[in-house]
């Protein structure tokens, strides 16, 4: 999550091996946002799931072998991934401007999450989904829950997703100076060439960044260009300026500090699954775990051995080491 400050690109999003069933739809939320939804349609319960920070929805759906949605349609689940607003195909909004700046992550979780849900809701007739997050993806479910929405939660799976952090880390330390000094500095942070660089140059990219991101044992060089080029998307000022005092102050809290999101989850009693990767810097384990005990409901916390971040949803045994994890929990607790 963190750490992809430094490789976030503005690549367009290639449609390379499309699902062809699936459709696009752009919402617009109730602070006038845009945000986009991508449908992989399924019989059953419908399951929302949604990407971390300087990502779009491919992180769940890169192509057929890489794809946590078109393996959760197999298993006879109803999939939506979400674009939050500024990426992917919410890179512009209904008028085609850009959207640059102005939100937090409290805007994820209290705007574009709410509309997504109210969305799917009307079009499915199911009163309650199921939630996915990877890393900022399950922090922005996290403030979604927090703030009522719960009662349209049947079950949430935190994915690398830290609730939590030790400003002293060496990946959070380097990550927290680069929020400071692009959050005071630009309208947005986009580097067009970092990505496609790091793609290219692969084990001589200055740093070797990926292996701070994924378990480059995890991830082919195919895999590894496809993903620099299709899922790294900008990074916003308020938003690293959020990031920024979370870091700070070692606390999953609201942008204005008035509120501890991690205290209110005891209140929240859907069924929540959390996975962490053993050799994830980023989403460490026992801040994921701390994400996990802090749900008010059942909850289970599953480490995954020789995993990193990224590659806790690309990886190419992921299918067979990360989803079945995450399938059971949902045949236990998704019902409509």
């Amino acid at each position: 999550m963190l750490s992809l400050l430094l490789l976030a690109c503005s690549a367009e999003i290639d449609v390379i091996d499309a699902c062809p069933l699936a459709t696009n739809t752009w919402l617009e939320t109730p602070d006038g946002a845009a945000i986009a939804l991508h449908h992989h349609p399924g019989r059953g319960p419908a399951v929302l799931l949604v990407h971390g920070i300087a990502s779009n929805h491919r992180f769940w759906d890169l192509d057929s072998q890489h794809s946590l949605a078109r393996w959760l349609v197999d298993r006879g689940y109803d999939a939506w991934l979400l674009d939050l607003r500024g990426h992917g195909l919410a890179r512009r909004d209904a008028d085609g401007m850009p959207q640059l700046s102005g939100w937090t992550v409290d805007d994820y979780g209290r705007h574009d999450v709410a509309a997504a849900v109210e969305h799917v809701q009307r079009v499915t007739g199911q009163h309650r989904l199921a939630y996915v997050g990877h890393s900022m993806g399950g922090m922005v479910g996290g403030i979604y829950a927090a703030l009522g929405g719960a009662e349209n939660l049947s079950a949430m799976v935190l994915v690398g997703s830290p609730g939590t952090f030790e400003r002293d880390a060496p990946l959070v330390g380097l990550a927290a100076a680069g929020f400071k000094a692009g959050g005071a500095s630009l309208w947005w942070f986009e580097t067009p060439v970092a990505a496609e660089a790091a793609a290219a140059l692969g084990p001589l990219t200055p740093g070797r960044l990926q292996e701070r991101i994924y378990n480059t044992e995890n991830v082919s060089g195919e895999t590894e260009r496809k993903l620099l080029g299709a899922i790294v998307s900008p990074m916003f000022r308020e938003e690293m300026q959020h990031f920024g005092r979370m870091i700070e102050h070692e606390r999953f809290e609201s942008a204005d500090g008035e509120r501890d999101w991690l205290a209110e989850l005891g209140g929240v009693t859907v069924p929540t699954l959390g996975i962490a990767g053993s050799r994830d810097e980023i989403g460490r384990p026992e801040w994921v775990r701390a994400f996990v005990e802090a749900m008010g409901g059942p909850r289970t916390f599953t480490l995954v051995s020789g995993y990193g971040h990224v590659d806790l949803g690309l990886g190419e045994r992921a299918s067979d080491d990360v989803f079945p994890h995450i399938g059971a929990w949902l045949d236990r607790y998704a019902t409509p």
